[in-house]
């Protein structure tokens, strides 16, 4: 018996909103000298860059090389993987150079240069973030997204039908709670980001149906997880009963939520 069934639209702005990208700016020019503490203290030294770096490509870059490869100069595979190694190894002195310059005090301004790619990056920030996020998250102009939407649905809070917007559409019953009220704090943020995560993936392979069946997978995975037995539901399974899938509707993007009673 389904009980619940809602379909939320996955709405794509153009850019984000200048107030966003704004704050983003600002947070990320003021965070530039700790940043850069952060980096030296993980990256302190050669021998520690050689143990993240070199030693980690060492260990993996190699099963990546045909054995009988040979390059048109004529290098073996074992040559060309002793070349690109010793290379890396050599690499410390170019990344910290680069990156002392980028975080260097110039005009009396620390990090200047540093600041000033962060502002060059504006554009491509409000761009990117609106393509991949926003349509999970939602933003102030345009409401809550169906990331938060869905995780409010399914802890029964009826609040959530507030922030439905005018592509969402309720076909069967309300919000319904799937899982014992200790839990759904956790249950919530764990949902609302692997859904902002699957969404992004599914969007930056354009819709791909490999790519959405794989994702939903995941999504009802976790949701199931939380499913509290004694409610006497239908397990949550992609394409299944009981689900939270990303469905494809007419060449539009939709968050789908069904709940079914056994």
């Amino acid at each position: 018996m389904l009980v619940s069934h809602v379909k939320l639209q996955v709405l794509e702005p153009q850019e984000a909103g200048e107030e966003m990208v704004t704050k983003w700016l600002e947070n990320l020019k003021a965070s530039a000298e700790r940043l850069n503490e952060m980096r030296k203290a993980i990256v302190k030294d050669e021998e520690t860059f050689q143990r993240l770096f070199a030693g980690a490509s060492q260990k993996l870059w190699p099963g990546f090389i045909n054995p009988a490869y040979l390059s048109k100069s004529g290098l073996d595979s074992d040559q060309i993987i002793e070349g690109r190694l010793k290379n890396l190894k050599e690499a410390f002195e170019l990344y910290s150079g680069k990156l002392d310059a980028a975080f260097a005090t110039v005009d009396g301004v620390p990090a200047k240069r540093f600041k000033e790619a962060v502002e060059r990056a504006r554009e491509a920030f409000s761009k990117g973030i609106a393509k991949r996020t926003l349509p999970l998250t939602g933003d102030r102009r345009a409401g809550r997204g169906p990331a938060a939407i869905a995780a409010l649905w399914l802890v029964g809070d009826n609040r959530v039908e507030e922030y439905l917007r005018a592509g969402d559409d309720v076909l069967e019953g309300g919000p319904y709670e799937i899982c014992s009220p200790r839990m759904a704090p956790v249950f919530k943020a764990g949902l609302t980001g692997r859904i902002i995560q699957a969404g992004a993936f599914i969007i930056k392979r354009d819709r791909n149906p490999v790519e959405i069946a794989k994702q939903n997978d995941q999504i009802n995975n976790l949701v199931q997880s939380f499913l509290d037995p004694g409610l006497g539901l239908n397990p949550f399974a992609a394409g299944g009963p009981s689900h939270v899938d990303f469905i494809l509707d007419h060449g539009e993007l939709y968050l789908e939520i069904q709940i079914d009673k056994v």
